[in-house]
C-alpha cells in the first residue's frame, strides 16, 4: 500500500511538472536559442555556456531527447510574424520594415493574421515551431492569455514582442503611446476640455494599459479624475466606434472633446458624427492615433498622435537578429521606445 502511494505521488508530480526548454534556459540563464544549439550540437556555443545548460537539464530532470523534438534542430531561413489584424494597414508599414532587415540577410519573413483569436495565435506558434522557423515577431491579442504564453515558451524558437511586453520577460519595442497620448490630453486641458472620451481597443495589451495611464495622468495634473462612463476600450473595428460615438453624443452631459486612438476606429466615428448631424470641432474637438491619410484628408483635419510604424518594424528585425546570432549564451531583455509627436491641425477648438 505504501508503494502504492507513493507511486501516485510520483505521478502527481510529473504531472505538475511539464517542463519545458524554457524553464532550462531561466536555470541557466541563456536564451532558448542556446539551449537549442547546445542539444543539438550546434557549432558556436562555448564550452562554459555548454556546460551550464546541460548543467541545468541535469538539475531539473529535463528529457532533451524527447523535448527536442519541439525546438528547431536546424536554421529555415524563416521569420514568422504573428498579428491580431490584417486589416490594420500600420502591420503593412511593420512588415515593410522588418523585410529591408531580413531581406539583404538571407531571411524570408512570413507575416500571419490571428483575426483578434487567441486560439488561432497558439496553432500559428505551433505550425512555425514544426515548420523550424528561426525567429518569431509577436503582436498578439492579449499579453496574460496563458495558452499564448505556454505555446511561446515551448517553441523554442527567439521571439521578440512588438508594441507588447511580457512583464520583462522578452524584448519589447514599441511607440511611446503614453508619452503622445500624454500630449494630447495635455493639449486638449490647455484648450479648456475637462470632460474627455477616449475609444480604443486592445485589453490585455502594453499599448492600451499606457494609453489610459496617461489620460489617467493628465486629468489628474488639473486635479481630475476620469469619468469612466467616457471610456470605449473593447474594440478597433469601425463598427464598434460609429456606435460608442453615437451613445456618447447621446448622453445628456457628452463629452467635449474624443481620444480616437486606432487607425480603424477613425472612419466610423467620424461615420458616427455626421450621422448625429454633429461636426468636429463644433460639437466635439477631436484627436487620433496614427497620422493616416484619412485623419489628414477630412475636413478639417484631425490632429493626430504620430509614430513611425516603418521604424518599429526595422527595430523589431535588428533586435531578432542580434539575439538570433548571438553565441555567448547571454539572455538580454531589452525595451525599445520610439517617440511619438502630437500634430496639431484644426479638429480641436478651445472652450
Amino acid at each position: 500500500m505504501e508503494n502504492d502511494k507513493n507511486n501516485d505521488g510520483d505521478k502527481i508530480n510529473i504531472r505538475k511538472k511539464r517542463l519545458t526548454v524554457h524553464d532550462v534556459a531561466q536555470h541557466a540563464g541563456v536564451s532558448t536559442g542556446t539551449v537549442s544549439r547546445v542539444i543539438n550540437d550546434v557549432p558556436g556555443v562555448g564550452a562554459d555556456v555548454a556546460r551550464r545548460v546541460q548543467t541545468a537539464i541535469e538539475e531539473l530532470g529535463w528529457q532533451p531527447n524527447i523535448a527536442a523534438q519541439n525546438i528547431r534542430s536546424s536554421a529555415s531561413r524563416m521569420i514568422g510574424f504573428i498579428f491580431s489584424d490584417i486589416r490594420n494597414p500600420l502591420y503593412a508599414t511593420m512588415t515593410k520594415g522588418a523585410e529591408e532587415v531580413f531581406g539583404p540577410r538571407g531571411y524570408l519573413l512570413v507575416s500571419s493574421s490571428s483575426d483578434g483569436r487567441m486560439e488561432r495565435e497558439v496553432d500559428l506558434i505551433d505550425l512555425y515551431r514544426r515548420r523550424r522557423a528561426d525567429g518569431l515577431i509577436l503582436s498578439i491579442t492579449d499579453e496574460s492569455n496563458q495558452e499564448v504564453r505556454t505555446a511561446i515558451s515551448r517553441s523554442g524558437i527567439s521571439f521578440v514582442m512588438l508594441e507588447r511586453s511580457l512583464d520583462g520577460e522578452a524584448t519589447s519595442i514599441s511607440a511611446d503611446h503614453y508619452g503622445g497620448t500624454l500630449q494630447a490630453v495635455e493639449h486638449l486641458m490647455e484648450m479648456g476640455h475637462r470632460r474627455i472620451a477616449m475609444i480604443t481597443g486592445g485589453r490585455g495589451t502594453l499599448v492600451m494599459r499606457e494609453r489610459l495611464r496617461a489620460l489617467e495622468d493628465g486629468m489628474a495634473s488639473g486635479k481630475l479624475d476620469v469619468d469612466p462612463d467616457l471610456l470605449r476600450l473593447d474594440s478597433f473595428d469601425a463598427e464598434y466606434g460609429y456606435h460608442q460615438v453615437q451613445m456618447l453624443m447621446g448622453k445628456k452631459n457628452p463629452p467635449t472633446a474624443m481620444l480616437c486612438l486606432g487607425v480603424r476606429l477613425l472612419p466610423g466615428v467620424v461615420s458616427g458624427l455626421q450621422s448625429m448631424g454633429k461636426t468636429f470641432p463644433g460639437d466635439i474637438s477631436l484627436i487620433c492615433s496614427n497620422d493616416t491619410e484619412t485623419a489628414r484628408i477630412l475636413t478639417p483635419p484631425i490632429t493626430a498622435i504620430r509614430y513611425d510604424a516603418h521604424m518599429l518594424g526595422k527595430m523589431a528585425a535588428d533586435s531578432l537578429l542580434d539575439q538570433i546570432s548571438r553565441t555567448d549564451g547571454k539572455l538580454e531583455v531589452k525595451k525599445f521606445e520610439i517617440p511619438t509627436e502630437l500634430v496639431l491641425r484644426d479638429s480641436v477648438r478651445r472652450i
